[in-house]
């Protein structure tokens, strides 16, 4: 229910802007842009989701995030299905969160499944909105732009959450800190896989996932904004997003991993090897990384 100022604004929004809040109002849970566009444009239900119009698509996403700046929807961002849209003070939007609930609903829904330590989670939730985008799927997918290895991608995860864990170890929510972690996510010249930088491996995607990578860390910064919503809020919130697992390196099920692949690797993995997979694996050369991704390390 909108107060009488925020209805007010409301109703001095043009009228596409106004079906648009009127949509995602309907979606608590959140809802995607292309199910957006088939309920907005006339004809769209008429043609498979796969046959909506990038531009249609580009141009919504466009106007929900003006929305959102004005204060009418809230993003979250995941790898699984793009950009989800909800309503400002949805049981899911996590700006609304207190640091109490989401330690709660991480100790209650995640811990036991891939670990109580919120860190680590937090800096993958953050790896899947800000490095892992959709972009990065279609360079790296043999059907799109096929960039990326198996093993680039490995590294190059790795990397990102190296990143990632290091700021929110730093524990400083600065702008000038968001800034700088953003800079350094999207250079072009960071080295992310074996010899290959950032800008090699996304090719002709670069650009435009630089701008959503920027695009998502300026949404995170804006999350920390409030005086109460200090890093270990961030941590405690974001880390309840995202489909984290506890056996991705840095996790605590990483070890076991790497145990029982050592264990079953022919011929034997040698002890070095097994301390590099364990403690460094981004500094693997890729190509053995590819190898062992194979060989169903991924599958452990």
């Amino acid at each position: 229910m909108r107060s009488e100022a925020e209805f007010a604004v409301y109703t001095a929004l043009p009228v596409e802007y106004r079906q648009l809040v009127d949509v995602v109002d309907r979606f608590p849970h959140g809802v995607q842009a292309r199910r957006i566009a088939r309920m907005t444009y006339p004809g769209m239900w008429d043609l498979d989701e796969a046959d909506i119009d990038t531009r249609v698509v580009g141009t919504l996403r466009d106007k929900l995030a003006q929305l959102a700046s004005a204060g009418f929807v809230a993003i979250e961002r995941s790898t699984e299905y793009g950009d989800i849209y909800r309503p400002v003070n949805s049981p899911l939007d996590m700006a609304t969160w207190t640091l109490a609930q989401g330690r709660e609903y991480y100790a209650t829904r995640h811990a036991e499944r891939i670990g109580a330590d919120q860190l680590p989670a937090a800096a993958y939730s953050m790896v899947l909105g800000a490095w892992r985008t959709p972009l990065i799927e279609d360079a790296h997918a043999g059907d799109g732009l096929n960039r990326i290895s198996d093993g680039e991608m490995f590294a190059a995860n790795v990397a990102a959450f190296r990143i990632m864990r290091g700021f929110l170890t730093a524990a400083d929510r600065s702008p000038e800190a968001w800034q700088r972690l953003s800079r350094t996510l999207a250079d072009p010249e960071r080295v992310a896989a074996g010899r290959r930088t950032v800008a090699d491996l996304l090719g002709e995607h670069y650009r435009e996932w630089a701008e959503d990578c920027a695009g998502a860390v300026r949404y995170y910064a804006g999350l920390t904004g409030p005086d109460d919503h200090d890093m270990a809020w961030f941590i405690a919130v974001k880390s309840c997003f995202g489909a984290v697992s506890g056996n991705w390196f840095g996790m605590p099920g990483w070890a076991r991993v790497v145990a029982a692949f050592a264990g079953r690797a022919e011929p034997a993995l040698p002890d070095a090897a097994r301390i590099a997979l364990l403690t460094a694996p981004d500094r693997i050369d890729p190509a053995e990384l590819e190898r062992y991704v194979r060989a169903g390390i991924g599958r452990l």
